[in-house]
């Protein structure tokens, strides 16, 4: 699926002599040959796997800040986190939110129960997720709402690819930092060029 090349170089090492050395193979993303809503693509510019509605990230973004961080929530914490997406959703926002644990998940279910676009940030790759045919919600709760993904209305981003395994962590500093930089548009490469993606 990939391709791999290695690349050997020719490094100078004191003035008139060179030495060979052979650089790491390095895999190449397969090319894509349909939209992104209906095939995963890396987006070099963004360092970035992306699947689905990229206009999404056109919109107004917004995340649940109380959804970030460590630490369990409790029920009245996590229904906090659900009104707060509830009003970002009911405001047009596009919410931006992890999967990882309760509290992402909180968040994530709002946009479900309107049909509004969510953009979910991923620690692993899209196949873990969103199961091998790409056709499922991450998480259980979000079954309950709708019976599958739906690349046409939601956007979902990832930095490996789409066969790769997550980290695993519930709390991930990681994914919490993307989502801020996602929202308030520092990510260099991804936001600014998204209106190109086809």
């Amino acid at each position: 699926m990939y391709r791999s090349s290695a690349r050997a170089t020719i490094t100078p090492a004191i003035p008139g002599r060179s030495v060979l050395s052979l650089r790491k193979p390095r895999e190449a993303p397969p090319p894509r040959s349909a939209p992104l809503d209906q095939e995963p693509g890396f987006y070099e510019d963004g360092g970035v796997w992306l699947y689905g509605n990229v206009r999404a990230l056109k919109g107004n973004l917004a995340f649940v800040a109380s959804a970030c961080g460590e630490g369990e929530r409790t029920p009245s914490q996590l229904d906090a986190i659900s009104a707060e997406a509830m009003r970002f959703v009911m405001s047009s926002h596009v919410l931006v939110c992890g999967v990882q644990n309760r509290a992402h998940q909180r968040a994530a279910v709002v946009p479900l129960r309107w049909g509004a676009p969510r953009i979910l940030v991923l620690s692993g790759g899209f196949k873990y997720h969103f199961g091998e045919n790409l056709d499922q919600e991450p998480f259980r709760a979000a079954r309950l709402w709708r019976h599958g993904w739906d690349p046409l209305t939601d956007l979902a981003i990832s930095r490996r690819a789409p066969d790769k395994l997550p980290t695993f962590a519930k709390n991930n500093p990681t994914i919490d930092r993307m989502i801020r930089a996602i929202v308030r548009r520092e990510w260099p490469g991804l936001l600014f060029a998204a209106p190109s993606l086809k």
